[in-house]
Protein backbone atom coordinates (compact mmCIF):
# COMPACT_ATOMS: atom_id res chain seq x y z
CA UNK A 1 0.00 0.00 0.00
CA UNK A 2 1.34 3.35 -1.06
CA UNK A 3 1.18 6.18 1.51
CA UNK A 4 1.09 9.82 0.40
CA UNK A 5 2.21 12.54 2.78
CA UNK A 6 -0.37 15.35 2.46
CA UNK A 7 1.14 17.57 5.17
CA UNK A 8 3.14 19.79 2.78
CA UNK A 9 0.01 20.34 0.71
CA UNK A 10 -1.96 21.39 3.75
CA UNK A 11 0.80 23.72 4.82
CA UNK A 12 0.88 25.25 1.36
CA UNK A 13 -2.90 25.74 1.42
CA UNK A 14 -2.70 27.37 4.82
CA UNK A 15 -0.01 29.71 3.58
CA UNK A 16 -2.07 30.55 0.51
CA UNK A 17 -5.12 31.15 2.64
CA UNK A 18 -3.08 33.35 4.98
CA UNK A 19 -1.84 35.41 2.03
CA UNK A 20 -5.41 35.77 0.77
CA UNK A 21 -6.57 36.91 4.22
CA UNK A 22 -3.74 39.42 4.39
CA UNK A 23 -4.58 40.70 0.92
CA UNK A 24 -8.25 40.96 1.86
CA UNK A 25 -7.40 42.75 5.10
CA UNK A 26 -5.10 45.13 3.25
CA UNK A 27 -7.87 45.79 0.71
CA UNK A 28 -10.35 46.49 3.52
CA UNK A 29 -7.90 48.83 5.24
CA UNK A 30 -7.14 50.59 1.96
CA UNK A 31 -10.86 50.93 1.20
CA UNK A 32 -11.43 52.33 4.69
CA UNK A 33 -8.59 54.83 4.21
CA UNK A 34 -9.93 55.89 0.81
CA UNK A 35 -13.49 56.13 2.17
CA UNK A 36 -12.38 58.20 5.15
CA UNK A 37 -10.38 60.46 2.87
CA UNK A 38 -13.36 60.99 0.57
CA UNK A 39 -15.67 61.61 3.55
CA UNK A 40 -13.22 64.07 5.06
CA UNK A 41 -12.78 65.79 1.71
CA UNK A 42 -16.55 66.12 1.26
CA UNK A 43 -16.89 67.35 4.84
CA UNK A 44 -14.13 69.90 4.25
CA UNK A 45 -15.92 71.09 1.10
CA UNK A 46 -19.17 71.46 3.05
CA UNK A 47 -17.40 73.39 5.81
CA UNK A 48 -15.78 75.64 3.22
CA UNK A 49 -19.13 76.18 1.46
CA UNK A 50 -20.85 76.96 4.78
CA UNK A 51 -18.08 79.38 5.69
CA UNK A 52 -18.47 81.10 2.33
CA UNK A 53 -22.25 81.26 2.86
CA UNK A 54 -21.80 82.76 6.33
CA UNK A 55 -19.42 85.36 4.92
CA UNK A 56 -21.92 86.25 2.18
CA UNK A 57 -24.74 86.57 4.74
CA UNK A 58 -22.60 88.80 6.95
CA UNK A 59 -21.81 90.96 3.92
CA UNK A 60 -25.52 91.27 3.10
CA UNK A 61 -26.31 92.10 6.73
CA UNK A 62 -23.68 94.85 6.65
CA UNK A 63 -25.18 96.24 3.43
CA UNK A 64 -28.70 96.10 4.88
CA UNK A 65 -27.56 97.85 8.06
CA UNK A 66 -26.10 100.58 5.90
CA UNK A 67 -29.37 100.90 3.96
CA UNK A 68 -31.36 100.91 7.22
CA UNK A 69 -29.12 103.66 8.54
CA UNK A 70 -29.71 105.72 5.40
CA UNK A 71 -33.49 105.18 5.67
CA UNK A 72 -33.40 106.20 9.34
CA UNK A 73 -31.51 109.37 8.39
CA UNK A 74 -34.07 110.13 5.68
CA UNK A 75 -36.93 109.59 8.15
CA UNK A 76 -35.28 111.93 10.66
CA UNK A 77 -34.87 114.60 7.99
CA UNK A 78 -38.48 114.07 6.89
CA UNK A 79 -39.67 114.54 10.47
CA UNK A 80 -37.66 117.76 10.76
CA UNK A 81 -39.13 119.09 7.50
CA UNK A 82 -42.66 118.19 8.63
CA UNK A 83 -42.11 120.05 11.91
CA UNK A 84 -40.89 123.12 10.06
CA UNK A 85 -43.86 122.98 7.68
CA UNK A 86 -46.23 122.66 10.66
CA UNK A 87 -44.69 125.75 12.26
CA UNK A 88 -45.03 127.71 9.01
CA UNK A 89 -48.64 126.54 8.64
CA UNK A 90 -49.45 127.64 12.20
CA UNK A 91 -47.89 131.05 11.53
CA UNK A 92 -49.94 131.39 8.35
CA UNK A 93 -53.12 130.45 10.17
CA UNK A 94 -52.27 132.80 13.01
CA UNK A 95 -52.03 135.73 10.60
CA UNK A 96 -55.23 135.00 8.69
CA UNK A 97 -57.20 133.59 11.63
CA UNK A 98 -58.30 136.86 13.31
CA UNK A 99 -59.60 138.17 9.99
CA UNK A 100 -61.69 135.03 9.54
CA UNK A 101 -62.95 135.31 13.11
CA UNK A 102 -64.13 138.90 12.61
CA UNK A 103 -65.83 137.90 9.36
CA UNK A 104 -67.60 135.05 11.14
CA UNK A 105 -68.71 137.38 13.95
CA UNK A 106 -70.12 139.96 11.56
CA UNK A 107 -71.98 137.31 9.56
CA UNK A 108 -73.46 135.77 12.73
CA UNK A 109 -74.79 139.06 14.13
CA UNK A 110 -78.54 139.68 13.82
CA UNK A 111 -79.62 143.08 12.50
CA UNK A 112 -80.98 144.23 15.86
CA UNK A 113 -77.85 143.43 17.85
CA UNK A 114 -74.63 145.39 18.14
CA UNK A 115 -71.30 144.93 19.87
CA UNK A 116 -69.99 147.40 22.42
CA UNK A 117 -66.77 145.72 23.49
CA UNK A 118 -64.67 142.89 22.12
CA UNK A 119 -61.47 141.34 23.48
CA UNK A 120 -59.51 138.23 22.54
CA UNK A 121 -56.56 136.52 24.20
CA UNK A 122 -55.13 133.12 23.22
CA UNK A 123 -58.36 132.07 21.57
CA UNK A 124 -60.59 133.17 24.44
CA UNK A 125 -63.10 135.82 23.35
CA UNK A 126 -65.17 138.13 25.53
CA UNK A 127 -68.04 140.02 23.92
CA UNK A 128 -70.15 142.76 25.48
CA UNK A 129 -73.09 144.04 23.49
CA UNK A 130 -76.73 145.02 23.38
CA UNK A 131 -79.80 143.80 21.54
CA UNK A 132 -83.42 144.81 21.30
CA UNK A 133 -84.56 141.55 22.92
CA UNK A 134 -83.46 138.27 24.44
CA UNK A 135 -84.51 136.56 21.22
CA UNK A 136 -81.82 138.47 19.32
CA UNK A 137 -79.19 137.33 21.84
CA UNK A 138 -80.33 133.71 21.51
CA UNK A 139 -80.26 134.01 17.71
CA UNK A 140 -76.73 135.42 17.90
CA UNK A 141 -75.57 132.46 19.99
CA UNK A 142 -77.17 129.97 17.59
CA UNK A 143 -75.55 131.70 14.62
CA UNK A 144 -72.15 131.63 16.31
CA UNK A 145 -72.51 127.89 16.90
CA UNK A 146 -73.42 127.39 13.25
CA UNK A 147 -70.41 129.19 11.77
CA UNK A 148 -68.06 126.57 10.32
CA UNK A 149 -65.05 126.22 8.07
CA UNK A 150 -65.21 123.75 5.19
CA UNK A 151 -62.72 122.62 2.52
CA UNK A 152 -64.37 125.24 0.29
CA UNK A 153 -64.21 128.09 2.79
CA UNK A 154 -66.45 129.67 5.40
CA UNK A 155 -70.04 128.54 5.72
CA UNK A 156 -73.14 128.40 7.85
CA UNK A 157 -74.36 125.02 9.10
CA UNK A 158 -77.82 124.42 7.64
CA UNK A 159 -78.60 120.83 8.61
CA UNK A 160 -76.82 118.34 10.82
CA UNK A 161 -78.64 115.03 11.05
CA UNK A 162 -78.05 112.68 13.96
CA UNK A 163 -75.71 109.75 13.16
CA UNK A 164 -75.30 111.08 9.60
CA UNK A 165 -71.91 111.00 7.89
CA UNK A 166 -72.47 114.32 6.10
CA UNK A 167 -73.89 117.75 6.95
CA UNK A 168 -75.37 120.47 4.76
CA UNK A 169 -73.58 123.81 4.77
CA UNK A 170 -74.49 127.11 3.13
CA UNK A 171 -71.27 128.48 1.71
CA UNK A 172 -70.79 132.19 2.31
CA UNK A 173 -70.09 132.93 -1.32
CA UNK A 174 -71.87 135.29 -3.74
CA UNK A 175 -74.12 132.47 -5.00
CA UNK A 176 -74.78 131.17 -1.42
CA UNK A 177 -74.76 127.57 -2.61
CA UNK A 178 -75.65 124.74 -0.23
CA UNK A 179 -73.46 121.65 -0.31
CA UNK A 180 -72.94 118.50 1.73
CA UNK A 181 -69.59 117.81 3.37
CA UNK A 182 -68.28 114.90 5.46
CA UNK A 183 -68.77 115.63 9.14
CA UNK A 184 -65.05 115.13 9.80
CA UNK A 185 -64.13 117.88 7.30
CA UNK A 186 -66.30 120.56 8.98
CA UNK A 187 -64.61 122.59 11.72
CA UNK A 188 -66.54 124.97 14.01
CA UNK A 189 -65.31 128.55 14.26
CA UNK A 190 -66.64 129.05 17.77
CA UNK A 191 -67.08 126.67 20.69
CA UNK A 192 -67.78 126.81 24.44
CA UNK A 193 -70.32 129.59 23.84
CA UNK A 194 -71.43 130.73 27.29
CA UNK A 195 -73.82 133.56 28.12
CA UNK A 196 -72.51 135.04 31.36
CA UNK A 197 -75.11 137.75 31.79
CA UNK A 198 -78.13 139.23 30.02
CA UNK A 199 -79.84 142.20 31.67
CA UNK A 200 -82.81 144.09 30.34
CA UNK A 201 -82.40 147.86 30.50
CA UNK A 202 -84.83 150.70 29.87
CA UNK A 203 -83.66 154.02 28.56
CA UNK A 204 -85.89 157.06 28.50
CA UNK A 205 -86.34 158.68 25.14
CA UNK A 206 -85.84 162.32 24.29
CA UNK A 207 -88.24 165.17 25.08
CA UNK A 208 -90.37 164.37 22.07
CA UNK A 209 -90.33 160.58 22.56
CA UNK A 210 -92.82 159.29 25.11
CA UNK A 211 -91.94 155.59 24.62
CA UNK A 212 -88.89 154.37 26.58
CA UNK A 213 -86.26 152.28 24.75
CA UNK A 214 -85.82 148.74 26.10
CA UNK A 215 -82.62 146.83 25.34
CA UNK A 216 -80.83 143.74 26.61
CA UNK A 217 -77.21 144.15 27.62
CA UNK A 218 -75.32 140.84 27.44
CA UNK A 219 -71.92 139.46 28.32
CA UNK A 220 -70.77 136.50 26.25
CA UNK A 221 -67.71 134.24 26.53
CA UNK A 222 -66.55 131.79 23.85
CA UNK A 223 -63.55 130.10 22.29
CA UNK A 224 -62.44 131.12 18.80
CA UNK A 225 -60.99 128.28 16.74
CA UNK A 226 -59.75 130.54 13.99
CA UNK A 227 -56.40 128.76 13.49
CA UNK A 228 -57.93 126.04 11.28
Amino acid sequence: MIRINLLPVRVAKKREMGRQILVLFAAVVLAAIVGNYMWYSRLADEVSANAAGITAVKTKITELEKVIGEVSTINDRKAEVEKKLAVLDNLRRGRSGPVRMLDALSLAMPKKLWLENFSEEKGGVKIVGSAVSHDEVAEFMRSLGGMVWTPKGMGRLVEQRRDAKTSRVELLTPDASIEEFPVASIKPFFSNIDLKDATQQTTKGGSGDLNPLTTVKFNLMLTANYAI
